[in-house]
């Protein structure tokens, strides 16, 4: 008897949703490398009938031959690439033509509302608020948007709360990068956020216009009040108090910065956000509860169940994008289990990645979607045969290997993308990860324990005990394991083209591990040739490079010269060490230079310019040959006389003076016709 043909499966067969997911994505990316070209929702719509028109004449032609399947793949291919482009255009709030940041003349007054508890900063307190309406002299009217509001610190409280409606002035001004050399896009950030435009006030100049009333708050804002009241009552230690309404609340208003500083530095940040370890622990506690439901045929009660409970969950936790993420992921799997369907991880997973970015493009550019989305695949495609390299006996050790064995499944592809943002790769993570994941379980169970049981005083309060206890001693476990990495691990950089080979290298590789085909093996070597080409290349620029540069510091100015592989500060260090540290970072790491330097000089020449810095007034006539003159001064500074002394230079000016000062030089150079880079209003001033 004849036998029906087989093949093998490709996974993009068994996991169609990739074939969805890749056109879709690259639409998104195609809506920002191309949106000030293009109508995007009139030509993507368009296209999109076309298409569809096409692909039906295709895929209804009887004779399937020759190019028509590889036609009709393209088409539908197309027709998701235009619909992630169209869905970018619509939720680009640019677009948005009742958005209140349209247009450049601002109304007198603003209605806002207040979206998140007041966050303090060094010198002001940021409010996240979203526009009602804007008044001025017609009245007001309706609009959209959100914004940021800086309050600037007084001797008087703020006491401003989340939900009060407030009238503002409209001294908008867009969100604007610092421009440091490789610092991270804040405007960018902001904009795929929904944010263009901030402003800077004192507390005289807002009027509350209502104060937020608890009583008419949603259910799920009301509980989650109560919980980070409950949680503050019996949780005395104040980082023990954050941490665990950060972790299991989703609030990070009271998180420590040292200790959220010592959990990335260690790779165990991810146990602070609330994903699907949350979403995991939520669900084992209910399981335990109904464990009365002992027969696997019952399963999908405890599913049933479960699903509405994780989703008021992850709504009373704030609805973070990662706990979305893991909600959205439990869903599905979920309701395959409901439905008696056949468990497809590596589908589910694609199809959780087009769901959520149907809902929110934009996400796609978030480090954290990124990171849980590789982090599930690597584990989906390692796991299973890194757990096949030994076979525990007893049940401790069994959950202890699972836990190690997804460890090292999760970092496989984890590690590279790390490094690409973070420049930085913690040497013990499997010792952090396994020691966190035991910690977040018994944190999170505790702290759920706290909030059920607050109803008996004396079981929270030794409850809260624990937890306190429990969050002193993973702190001394982090701080022994931050010693472990080297300096270096701290500067590590991968540009885009070596993080696409490194990529291919793990491919190569894990493909030959999964499934012995020594082509893949082969092709993986050859990209490590290529990659450590790169690698050394690189390294060679870092050893030969001469730079200045000028930061863009609020308040201060930092002058640095970068020769080889060091740096050394020409300017003293009067600021904030952290505010500082954020802006030189990312230049000396991706430039290879993070190594401390020797003293330098006034006078500088690079690639035949001279660069003089002058750190007092100009009061003589003699003249002196310069390319551009950096001023280190709060003096007074006279264009008209620097022309005379320094002939066809041009003036950087930088932070040490006032933003009124800096326009005032500016204009009086360009009235003297002398090139002037202001670096509070140009961005930082590098000269290679």
């Amino acid at each position: 008897m004849k036998r029906w043909p087989l093949h093998t499966a490709y996974f993009w067969e068994t996991a169609p949703f990739f074939r969805v997911v890749l056109p879709f994505a690259g639409g998104i990316v195609g809506y920002e490398l191309t949106r000030s070209y293009f109508n995007a929702l009139i030509s993507s719509a368009v296209f999109i009938v076309v298409a569809f028109i096409a692909y039906l004449i295709v895929a209804y032609t009887r004779k399937q031959k020759g190019y028509f399947p590889a036609l009709g793949f393209l088409l539908m291919s197309g027709i998701f690439f235009a619909g992630g482009y169209a869905l970018s255009s619509y939720d680009d709030v640019r677009n948005d033509t009742n958005h209140f940041a349209k247009g450049s003349n601002y109304g007198e007054a603003y209605l806002v509302r207040i979206t998140e508890t007041p966050a303090e900063r060094e010198r002001t307190w940021k409010i996240p608020v979203s526009i009602l309406s804007v008044i001025d002299s017609g009245g007001a009217q309706a609009l959209t948007g959100k914004a940021f509001i800086y309050v600037y610190k007084s001797d008087y409280p703020l006491r401003l709360h989340k939900g009060d409606s407030l009238i503002v002035p409209g001294n908008w001004q867009p969100i604007k990068t610092p421009g440091n050399p490789f610092e991270f896009d804040y405007a960018r950030y902001c904009r795929r956020n929904g944010i263009l435009l901030q402003q800077f006030c004192s507390r005289a100049e807002i009027k509350v216009y209502g104060v937020n009333n608890p009583a008419s708050n949603s259910l799920t804002e009301r509980i989650h009040r109560w919980c980070m009241a409950v949680l503050d009552t019996y949780i005395t230690d104040k980082k023990a108090r954050g941490l665990i309404q950060a972790m299991l609340l989703g609030d990070e208003v009271n998180l420590d910065e040292e200790l959220r500083d010592a959990y990335a530095e260690t790779g165990i940040i991810h146990i602070i956000a609330i994903s699907g370890g949350n979403v995991a622990i939520f669900f084992v506690v209910i399981s335990f509860l109904l464990r009365w439901l002992r027969h696997n045929k019952y399963l999908w009660i405890k599913y049933l169940v479960a699903l509405p409970l994780v989703w008021f969950y992850v709504v009373m936790a704030g609805s973070s994008p990662s706990a979305i993420r893991a909600a959205v992921m439990f869903s599905l799997l979920a309701l395959g289990i409901m439905m008696q369907k056949n468990n497809n991880s590596l589908n589910q997973l694609f199809a959780t990645a087009f769901v959520l970015l149907c809902a929110e493009p934009m996400w796609l550019f978030a480090v954290g979607f990124q990171l849980s989305f590789v982090a599930v695949l690597s584990i989906i495609l390692f796991y299973g045969p890194i757990y096949g390299w030994l076979s525990p006996k007893y049940k401790i050790t069994t959950l202890l290997w699972g836990t190690v064995a997804a460890s090292l499944a999760a970092e496989i592809l984890i590690a590279p993308i790390v490094i690409y943002y973070f420049h930085n790769f913690p040497a013990m993570f499997l010792v952090a990860n396994v020691t966190a994941y035991v910690f977040m379980s018994l944190v999170l169970v505790l702290g759920i324990g706290v909030v059920v049981l607050s109803i008996i005083p004396t079981v929270a309060s030794v409850l809260g005990v624990c937890i306190t206890w429990l969050v002193d001693v993973f702190g001394d476990i982090v701080s022994w394991l931050q010693h472990f990495n080297p300096k270096s691990f701290h500067f590590l950089v991968l540009t885009d083209v070596e993080l696409v080979l490194t990529y291919i290298v793990v491919a190569g590789f894990g493909v030959f591990f999964l499934h012995k085909q020594k082509k893949v093996l082969f092709i993986g070597l050859g990209v490590s040739v290529l990659l450590m080409v790169s690698l050394c290349y690189n390294q060679w620029l870092a050893l030969s490079q001469q730079r200045l540069v000028v930061y863009n510091i609020s308040g201060l100015n930092r002058i640095e010269w970068i020769n080889s592989n060091c740096y050394s500060v020409i300017s003293p260090d009067t600021g904030s060490t952290k505010k500082i540290q954020y802006a030189i970072m990312a230049a000396h790491t991706n430039w290879l230079a993070w190594r401390k330097g020797n003293d330098t000089g006034e006078v500088f020449v690079i690639s035949g310019k001279t660069v003089l810095v002058a750190n007092d007034e100009i009061h003589n006539r003699v003249s002196f040959r310069a390319d551009y003159v950096i001023i280190n001064h709060s003096g007074n500074v006279e264009p008209e006389e620097m022309k005379l002394v320094f002939p066809g230079a041009a003036i950087v000016v930088g932070n040490n003076f006032s933003p009124k000062q800096r326009e005032q030089i500016r204009m009086k150079c360009e009235k003297a016709g002398i090139a002037c880079h202001v670096v509070g209003d140009n961005g930082a001033f590098v000269l290679n």
